[in-house]
C-alpha cells in the first residue's frame, strides 16, 4: 500500500511539474532573449535609494516567455565589478517581438561607486505552464 501510494505521488508531482514548467525550458534555448537597449535610472523611494533598470528585450524565438530574471552587473570606473543582483520583471515576450522591461534593485554602494552596467538575460519560463 506504501509503494502504490509512494507512485502515485511521483506520478502527480511528475504531471503537476510538466504542466507548470512546461519544455523547452530557458537553459536549452539560451539567448532566445536578447536585451536591445537598456538604461540605469537612479530613484530616491520610501525606502530610500534605488537602481531602476529600464530596457527592452527582443525574443528571437518562437516561444512566448515570461517571468523574465535578468543578470545585472554594476562596474566601476576601472571596469571592475562593484555590484550585482539577479532581479525579476513580470511581463510577456511573444515570439519575434519585443517588450520593456522594468527591474527595481537595491545598491549596496555609493552611487558615484556605479559608473557603468550591464544587464542580461539569465532565465525565463515558457508562456504554456499554467503560472
Amino acid at each position: 500500500m506504501v509503494i502504490a501510494f509512494a507512485w502515485l505521488g511521483h506520478v502527480a508531482l511528475a504531471r503537476w511539474d510538466r504542466s507548470v514548467n512546461p519544455r523547452p525550458f530557458y537553459s536549452e534555448m539560451p539567448g532566445s532573449l536578447q536585451v536591445l537597449q537598456s538604461r540605469l535610472n537612479w530613484v530616491e523611494t520610501k525606502d530610500g535609494l534605488r537602481i531602476f533598470l529600464t530596457g527592452t528585450v527582443t525574443n528571437q524565438s518562437s516561444e512566448a516567455w515570461h517571468d523574465v530574471e535578468f543578470d545585472c552587473r554594476f562596474l566601476d570606473a576601472n571596469g571592475v565589478m562593484v555590484d550585482a543582483a539577479n532581479a525579476r520583471s513580470r511581463f510577456t515576450a511573444l515570439p519575434h517581438d519585443d517588450a520593456a522591461f522594468r527591474v527595481v534593485i537595491a545598491p549596496a554602494r555609493a552611487t558615484n561607486d556605479y559608473a557603468s552596467f550591464k544587464v542580461g538575460v539569465g532565465s525565463a519560463r515558457v508562456a504554456k505552464g499554467w503560472f
